[in-house]
């Protein structure tokens, strides 16, 4: 990746109202030419060439600017795609945005960065696309005996609760509850 690249991917996004394909790897590249430029010029000041470090910091200023701009109309239209209820040429990077403005279109809970990647995941094995419908991140369970503290997979702690508490537990939590006849789930939809 180049500033060239970056000016003729810029071009193309200002020239179409569709987003223009990415390689998947497209940011991590961007992110890798940024820490590139900044070791030559800190190589090159090191080496008492200040006019190379210069070059080099005036390359990393246009090269930030240019990818400003391309971050700016890619999520214009990205807001777009998600008012239309369609994803189109996204990258992963930009289907977890998508995601959590499908939500917030359809006033439903913000998805979990892990919940993401889950997604992500089942979407890429099976090849089918699953849709952002009414998910509940968190259901109500009506809890059937005394539990201690307990623990997520990602270490949060819920509790202590009592029999006959109603609380509202992450659906990974509740499920293994449910299962040891601990709890019971509750629903709450009118």
């Amino acid at each position: 990746m180049d500033i060239i690249k970056l000016r003729e991917l810029l071009e193309r996004e200002l020239s179409s109202n569709d987003l223009a394909p990415l390689d998947e790897e497209f940011y991590k590249e961007f992110d890798s030419l940024v820490r590139a430029l900044k070791l030559r010029a800190e190589s090159s000041k090191e080496r008492g060439e200040t006019i190379e470090e210069r070059l080099y910091l005036a390359e990393l200023n246009i090269a930030e600017h240019l990818m400003k701009e391309i971050i700016k109309i890619r999520l214009h239209k990205i807001v777009d795609l998600a008012f239309e209820g369609r994803p189109q040429s996204l990258i992963s990077e930009e289907k977890k945005i998508f995601a959590i403005l499908m939500a917030f279109i359809n006033r439903e809970p913000l998805p979990l960065s892990g919940e993401l990647e889950l997604k992500e995941m089942a979407e890429e094995e099976s090849g089918i696309e699953i849709p952002t419908g009414k998910r509940a991140i968190w259901e109500a369970y009506l809890i059937k005996v005394d539990i201690p503290k307990v623990l997520d997979e990602k270490l949060r702690e819920y509790g202590p609760f009592k029999a006959g508490d109603l609380v509202t537990l992450p659906k990974s939590i509740g499920k293994i509850l449910v299962e040891r006849d601990a709890a019971k789930l509750i629903d709450i939809n009118p």
